[in-house]
């Protein structure tokens, strides 16, 4: 019906300008939404294509967090670790004790952390849920670790061993931990590295 009336326009005596505003009259609304769902489409792949990439991410658990300082730490981080894409960052996020504590449930449970830190109180509650990976780092001894009964290896060090964490105080005084479920282990050993470590990850399996 529709290809029929479009030749019946086009055949028509009728001048260039008027089978236009024929054309157009017919035709403008499926035109209009045409166009519209092309420049929707196009922005929401500009948009994706520009989207940061999680290449590494650290987050704290404390009782009081400065979120001034996790800006700077997510700064520091990604002047540390040089990233291959263009679009990859590392970041930084802070959680204060509380209702906000279910979000950093759901984001360690969804592997979105690479490493985590905790004040000591949260770290003995989390800790026996038996969720972080156990490693060890070159130049420090046995009685640095943290080796809770439900570990067979240490999964845990001072934040105090970190230069990076000793310039803030939300990052100080913490315990330093790495979840099992990560899947970003090379930007972990490339940001121990950064702090004067080699990094052995212990697998139980």
């Amino acid at each position: 019906m529709a290809k029929t009336k479009v030749r019946e326009i086009l055949q028509s005596n009728d001048t260039p300008k008027e089978k236009f505003e024929y054309l157009w009259g017919y035709y403008r609304w499926h035109v209009i939404i045409l166009v519209s769902g092309i420049f929707f489409a196009g922005y929401l792949f500009v948009d994706w294509m520009n989207r940061p990439i999680t290449a590494f991410h650290v987050t704290v658990l404390a009782p009081e967090v400065d979120t001034e300082e996790e800006n700077q730490l997510t700064e520091d981080l990604n002047q540390l670790i040089q990233h291959e894409g263009r679009n990859e960052k590392a970041y930084a996020s802070f959680t204060p004790h509380g209702q906000l504590a279910e979000r950093f449930t759901a984001q360690l449970t969804a592997a979105e952390y690479d490493v985590i830190l905790m004040d000591e109180p949260a770290f003995r509650e989390y800790a026996d849920f038996g969720t972080m990976q156990e490693f060890r780092l070159s130049g420090l001894d046995e009685e640095d670790y943290y080796q809770p009964d439900v570990y067979d290896d240490p999964m845990a060090v001072d934040s105090s061993h970190f230069d990076i964490f000793n310039q803030y105080e939300t990052t100080s005084d913490m315990v330093v931990m790495i979840p099992e479920n990560s899947r970003r282990r090379d930007a972990i050993t490339t940001f121990f590295e950064t702090q004067g470590y080699d990094i052995e990850f212990i697998d139980n399996d």
